[in-house]
């Protein structure tokens, strides 16, 4: 829907806002209705209705910021691969990225902390656990710092040792 644009925005104010190019890419055709609406006067910003599996198809180029929230843990996704595919191909040299785990759902009316395994009758923190040490691992191999924050979501934001602010 374009929230985390919205956010950017109220941060960086119209101008500097403006100056930067952004893509939202999402599976829901409704979604991305609604980010349409709410930017559609900013040229600056492009959103495509398309499947994650299949981003090379949009000859998007490479990123100085990649953020994805809920999204890797969809069950049509392969976590590895394709965070491995967002790292490897979208992601600029030097560039940063920020990753949202979905960490708790609701259930009659009670929120429930960690993932619902299928095999399990209840949730288990060690799946979302599992996927953010693989990130923050292979990040780290790759000479970015990496640092996990959060509750309801867990984040993990990862950006090249080295670089100046």
């Amino acid at each position: 829907r374009g929230d985390e644009f919205l956010v950017i925005k109220e941060m960086l104010g119209c101008n500097a806002f403006e100056a930067i190019e952004f893509v939202g890419i999402d599976y829901s055709a409704s979604a991305i209705e609604y980010a349409k609406e709410a930017f559609g006067a900013d040229k600056n910003v492009t959103f495509f209705c398309h499947d994650i599996n299949k981003l090379e198809e949009l000859n998007l180029g490479k990123f100085d910021l990649i953020i994805s929230i809920g999204t890797l843990q969809s069950s049509n996704i392969e976590f590895n691969a394709t965070f491995m595919s967002l790292y490897q191909n979208f992601l600029a040299d030097g560039g940063a990225i920020v990753l949202g785990f979905p960490n708790c759902r609701w259930i009659e009316g009670e929120m429930i902390y960690g993932a619902k395994a299928p095999n399990y009758p209840f949730s288990e923190l060690s799946l979302v656990l599992k996927d953010i040490h693989f990130c923050k691992k292979y990040l780290q191999q790759k000479k970015y710092r990496a640092v996990v924050t959060g509750k309801d979501y867990l984040f993990l934001s990862a950006r090249k040792i080295g670089l100046s602010s």
